[in-house]
């Protein structure tokens, strides 16, 4: 499951939907969009990668990849 319409949103907007949408996710990770990340599947799992760095607000920064679950 994917949800492409989310970029371009703020990071708690994708979390919220995701959330929403599908209630099996029980860990929605917000990383920077440059983030070194495992290569593991996981069924309840969604990344939500953000145009920020490790010390900003995730919340309020700008989604620029399609969060898919993984």
């Amino acid at each position: 499951m994917a949800w492409p319409e989310l970029v371009g949103k703020k990071g708690r907007e994708a979390k919220a939907v995701i959330q929403k949408e599908n209630p099996y996710i029980d860990a929605a990770i917000y990383a920077p969009r440059d983030a070194i990340v495992t290569d593991d599947y996981c069924c309840n799992r969604v990344r939500i990668f953000v145009n920020c760095k490790t010390s900003c607000d995730y919340e309020n920064a700008t989604v620029v990849q399609v969060p898919r679950v993984g």
